[in-house]
């Protein structure tokens, strides 16, 4: 498969020999104030379990829980969920991602489903190489590749390839085929290196590409951190997040000018808290 974006290895370790600040960044130049969101939203019981987020139109986010096959869409501006979209029965439902009229919605086993938000009761099914020692906890969309990124949160491993730390695999929309081998891989050892013995509970819950920089964001509600990638595959910033405001982030996306939402499990609500992007 012909991808723009060339597999790559994360090596940490070298950031760290250049001062953690190669890493981690000043507050000044990240385009966010993650210890300040712009709006919370809290969410009907029905998304308690809130486990994805998409962008699905303006003022509106795509949004899952990990136990139906439903897609609720909230309005920021009504403050409430404004449609319902029944694709398949109760699981584990994980990453959610619109691409055009496409809604992409991928369960921890790794069962992948595509349907047509205007086209009640055709659902696709697709096949994957992943299962559920994979444990998929993430789906995002990079426009200039045309490709699904799926993140593991469990092994990385998948048929014959071996895989030691969290990977991030490709699904090309053109050609229909997966990576063979991940986009990226996170490896426990190197991650330690930054965030301590902890460091090998960080797993990945959420995948989104900026709709303006071309960025990778990638949260992690086991390790409470976000990370940014370079849209080169270079790791750039590494957020530690606020257990106050982040209980259990799971969902992410971007609006088309760049607020970020993050969403958060809770057993007293879940929650969206939106971030508006600085301007230069």
């Amino acid at each position: 498969m012909s991808m723009k974006r060339t597999p790559i290895l994360f090596i940490i370790v070298y950031l760290i020999t250049l001062q953690f600040s190669a890493w981690g960044q000043g507050k000044e130049s990240f385009p966010y104030n993650l210890e300040s969101p712009s709006v919370k939203y809290r969410l009907p019981s029905v998304l308690e379990e809130i486990s994805a987020l998409s962008y699905y139109g303006p003022n509106q986010l795509a949004t899952l829980n990990d136990e139906q096959g439903r897609i609720y869409v909230y309005d920021l501006d009504k403050k409430e969920i404004v449609k319902r979209i029944r694709f398949e029965g109760n699981g584990d439902f994980e990453g959610l991602e619109l691409v055009g009229k496409d809604m992409y919605a991928i369960k921890s086993n790794g069962k992948l489903y595509k349907f047509n938000i205007d086209i009640e009761g055709v659902v696709e099914s697709i096949d994957t190489p992943f299962t559920s020692e994979n444990d998929v906890e993430g789906l995002g969309y990079d426009k200039s590749t045309n490709t699904l990124l799926i993140a593991l949160k469990g092994k990385g491993d998948t048929n014959h390839v071996k895989v030691k730390g969290k990977a991030v695999y490709g699904y090309n929309l053109t050609t229909k085929e997966f990576t063979k081998t991940p986009l990226f891989v996170l490896k426990d050892k190197d991650l330690e290196r930054v965030l301590g013995s902890d460091s090998s509970k960080f797993r990945p819950s959420g995948i989104a590409v900026h709709p303006i920089s071309g960025e990778i964001y990638m949260i992690a509600s086991v390790g409470s951190a976000l990370v940014v990638f370079n849209n080169d595959g270079s790791p750039k910033n590494l957020s530690i997040l606020k257990r106050s405001l982040f209980p259990q982030p799971e969902g992410i996306a971007f609006m088309p000018n760049g607020d970020l939402f993050i969403s958060n499990e809770n057993d007293n609500g879940g929650t969206i808290l939106r971030f508006n992007m600085k301007q230069n």
